[in-house]
């Protein structure tokens, strides 16, 4: 079973952008709850989707150990997290990130919201409500933290998936996208899969109930270009 290395993986991500949130300055040191325990696709007839359906020469567990393989390699992708925290409430990401380390996006923790652009060896941060962004070096101890939420490399190369019993459902779509869910359980933990079924076996959204950190991942825009564009002089702090 290495499904825990993926929560894992979503943990740590979570702990760096609680750095993010302290170096922003706007931490208000109030948590959130977590987001409410999703409703899982109900699958009409699993047997027969699973016997007849997209995949049907393969079982659920190597399906998702493929798809893993293949989402491990994405160049970039976008990313809209909501996954809870016992210490520091809900943390929400909407982000587009590369394998050369650029994200551009938004991080809500608490009631704490800033935007965040990483390009090259640089990072912007905004929080909510306020007109200029703040602009460190990934040479500094905060920009290392910083640059650590952005490294797309570092996220889902923890994606790994040999040995998961994850069991065939039925078919779904995922914002248009033809899918099929996969459900494993470990422990306390529900997990929920949706792999696409049309173009590459990319993971198209992963639902964690029970445990620490249950919440919802979701992931698109597979190989396309993250604009990371740093903002005009006249937007940027005064060091």
């Amino acid at each position: 079973m290495r499904r825990r290395t993926i929560a894992t993986t979503t943990v740590l991500f979570v702990c760096a952008t609680t750095a993010l949130t302290a170096c922003s300055g706007s931490g208000s040191g109030t948590a959130a709850k977590g987001p409410a325990a999703p409703r899982t696709p109900a699958a009409a007839n699993p047997a027969a989707a699973a016997s007849t359906g997209p995949y049907a020469d393969l079982t659920g567990g190597q399906i998702l150990t493929n798809s893993l393989k293949v989402t491990r390699q994405a160049t970039s992708l976008h990313l809209k997290a909501d996954v809870a925290d016992p210490k520091e409430g809900a943390t929400k990401m909407d982000l587009s990130l590369d394998s050369k380390g650029d994200c551009t996006g938004t991080i809500a923790q608490g009631k704490d919201t800033i935007g965040i652009i990483k390009t090259g060896k640089t990072v912007y941060l905004r929080p909510q409500g306020t007109s200029k962004w703040t602009k460190t070096n990934t040479a500094s101890a905060d920009g290392k933290d910083l640059a650590s939420v952005c490294d797309l490399n570092n996220f889902i190369g923890g994606f790994q998936g040999e040995d998961t019993a994850a069991a065939k459902g039925a078919t779904t779509k995922v914002d248009g996208r033809p899918a099929i869910v996969l459900t494993e359980k470990d422990g306390a933990e529900s997990f929920t899969m949706d792999v696409a079924t049309s173009g590459k076996p990319y993971l198209l959204k992963m639902v964690t109930v029970g445990g620490d950190s249950p919440g919802i991942l979701a992931f698109s825009h597979f190989g396309e270009p993250v604009h990371a564009v740093a903002p005009p002089r006249s937007s940027i702090a005064a060091a």
